[in-house]
């Protein structure tokens, strides 16, 4: 076979430095359409709010409330991760997207706030419970331990461009159907219903895509060279294996750098009305810096994160040195005084955007980095997510109480508490570092159960 179009199990599972084929890019595509659907529905206000707000009859509160009960999920996403390393990850992996398309469509039929906390537990238990360790698997079997940081970068980019294909879906829809006295609810409903016939379409795809990770060969995790192709009895962990992925620091240190560039990549939000109220830019302005940065530089800078990552064979060190750059561009926008050139101000969020993207595109890889065994990669997917994702719980509600309470004084805090928290991923990205070098380079990692090999 061609090599740019080799087998899939050739590229989910060789052991030598190999370029990303077409093929892997394909299903990377498919994994990010998927991606972005997963987390449409429950995250729909962002972009249809007062529709939202109208067809559930429901107070801001309530809107609040939902994505709460969708968060809870990430606390339970440990529980997903034992499920797809304990049975078949690729199953496990559908099953949560079959689910999640089947509650979009029952959403669009059943428009009221009583049904919807029912379907947004179920986006939870279906998108982070079942979808998404799963997914943090699949996406690491889709190249050697040597290409980690490109595919997660690749993955990241692709979950970008395909948010912005799902949602210039959903807004022409929106336009065409939302007109008459009941426009709104009936564009909300075509917008739903576009989410999940997306997923649908991605998920068919993956079930011919994706090979089964318990037929494809693999190379070993180390160098006793164990087998994830062995079958069933290969593939199940045991409770005190499961248990081993909470006390293993490696976990923790890739849990640590989510939760910093996930918390600083929340907060790139809050840039825009800082802009506004406090520095004085035009609303036009500062919207169109949101737009770019949210999803254009995504699509750049996140492969090359996992790139930059790969060549210097440390990801760690790359979310460190970016995450140090954000700190001090975000200790720059603190002092900067009102009527600053827009140019000025464009360039430096952008950077700091770009910045961010990186980190993300690199985060996922740390893992691979630190050399946790594959058999454990969905577990500790799990228990990455329900730390590095935390901030969904707490940071967003703490925020609006210190711009209620302090008014524009209330940005001075988030800048103090995110420059806070960049330190911390600065130093936990020194220490994973550190701890590889002392530890995992010499194959005598102190974890029962989760040895290098």
């Amino acid at each position: 076979m061609n090599r740019c179009m080799g087998s899939v199990e050739e590229g989910f599972m060789s052991n030598s430095k190999v370029s990303i084929t077409g093929r892997q890019l394909l299903i990377v595509f498919f994994m990010g359409l998927a991606f972005a659907v997963v987390y449409a529905t429950p995250f729909v206000q962002y972009v249809f709010y007062d529709d939202l707000a109208g067809a559930l009859h429901a107070s801001n509160t309530q809107l609040g409330l939902l994505i709460a009960i969708f968060g809870i999920g990430n606390l339970l996403a440990p529980f997903g991760g034992a499920l797809s390393d304990k049975f078949n990850t690729k199953k496990v992996y559908l099953l949560g997207m079959f689910i999640t398309c089947a509650l979009n469509f029952l959403l669009a039929m059943n428009m009221s706030y009583g049904f919807a906390i029912f379907i947004w537990a179920g986006l939870a238990v279906a998108g982070l419970i079942l979808y998404f360790p799963a997914h943090t698997k699949l996406v690491r079997l889709v190249g050697d331990e040597e290409s980690q940081g490109t595919i997660f970068g690749f993955t990241e980019s692709a979950c970008g461009l395909a948010s912005v294909i799902i949602n210039f879906i959903a807004l022409g829809l929106y336009a065409r159907v939302a007109v008459g006295a009941m426009g709104g609810v009936a564009g909300l409903k075509a917008v739903i219903i576009s989410y999940g016939t997306v997923g649908l379409i991605a998920t068919i795809a993956l079930v011919f895509l994706l090979p089964d990770p318990e037929k494809a060969g693999t190379a070993g995790d180390g160098a006793a060279g164990r087998d994830l192709g062995d079958g069933m009895a290969e593939s199940k962990l045991s409770l005190k294996e499961w248990m081993g992925v909470f006390k293993d620091p490696r976990t923790w240190f890739a849990g640590i750098a989510v939760f910093a560039t996930y918390s600083t990549y929340q907060t790139l939000s809050y840039f825009t009305p800082y802009f506004t109220n406090v520095l004085g830019a035009t609303v036009v302005g500062s919207g169109a810096i949101a737009i770019i940065r949210t999803y254009g530089i995504r699509i750049v800078g996140a492969p090359l994160g996992g790139y930059m990552g790969d060549r210097i064979h440390s990801v760690s060190s790359v979310i460190a040195t970016v995450l140090s750059c954000g700190a001090v561009i975000t200790l720059i926008f603190m002092f900067m005084p009102a009527g600053v050139p827009s140019v000025l101000l464009t360039v430096m969020t952008l950077v700091i955007g770009f910045m961010v993207h990186i980190a993300r595109g690199a985060m996922f890889a740390v893992p691979s980095e630190v050399k946790i065994p594959r058999r454990y990669a969905a577990s500790t997917a799990g228990v990455v997510c329900a730390i590095g994702f935390c901030p969904d719980l707490f940071q967003a509600a703490m925020y609006g109480h210190w711009l209620d309470t302090c008014g524009n004084a209330g940005y001075t805090r988030i800048f103090i508490y995110i420059i806070v928290i960049m330190a911390v991923g600065v130093i936990n990205g020194v220490a994973t570092v550190v701890y590889k070098k002392k530890y995992v380079a010499t194959g005598r990692v102190p974890v029962e159960g989760q040895s290098q090999g």
